[in-house]
């Protein structure tokens, strides 16, 4: 069997595809059809993700492959493939986008943003959501002194609470979960299609 027979399926395959994908997209072309191609990629993705909206894993490449095509289709990448009045049927756009031309490219912008730091999820190890800071230095007698002991004024016995921690050790997230973030490019997206999608 000769070897040049295997690159024809596979271009076939590929014509195949992309009349499927023009077709589904009730044969747009042009910018429209660049701009539906790229909202049914974002879809596909957010796809691939859905796992993680009902708290389950999903293997840290494949976030990262997924955030890294979120992050690229985000931005002015996504702002570029709406230039003013392009609405030719069938577009899903409406000419709200121009009308609110700023909160449009906020939330593509957003859209970058957040899957930049998606693909951030998927790089860091476990250990690394939460980061350690010391404690604070105990408090001398002196800090320790309120207002009303210094002028004699009699307090409520609340007063023998220590309320500033010692010893302890306070934790803050350093970087969210896969989930969470995954929870906000959801967000985005549907803020984005109820506003300027019909």
């Amino acid at each position: 069997m000769s070897k040049t027979k295997y690159p024809w399926p596979l271009a076939c395959g590929l014509v195949l595809a992309s009349a499927v994908a023009v077709l589904g997209h009730g044969g747009a072309t042009g910018i429209v059809g660049e701009r539906m191609m790229g909202m049914m990629m974002l879809s596909e993705q957010m796809k691939v993700l859905a796992p993680l909206a009902g708290g389950a894993s999903v293997q840290p490449e494949v976030i990262r492959e997924a955030a890294a095509m979120i992050a690229m289709h985000g931005g002015p990448a996504m702002t570029d493939l709406f230039p003013e009045g392009s609405l030719e049927a069938p577009t899903e756009a409406t000419p709200e986008i121009w009308a609110r031309w700023q909160e449009f490219s906020g939330l593509a912008d957003r859209l970058a943003v957040l899957g930049e730091e998606l693909r951030t999820t998927a790089d860091a190890p476990p250990a690394a959501t939460a980061v350690s800071e010391p404690s604070p230095p105990p408090l001398s007698e002196w800090d320790r002194m309120s207002f009303a002991s210094l002028m004699g004024i009699p307090t409520p016995s609340l007063q023998s609470v220590d309320l500033v921690e010692t010893g302890s050790v306070s934790e803050r997230p350093q970087v969210r979960t896969a989930a969470a973030v995954y929870d906000d490019i959801s967000r985005t997206c549907a803020s984005c299609h109820g506003a300027f999608r019909k």
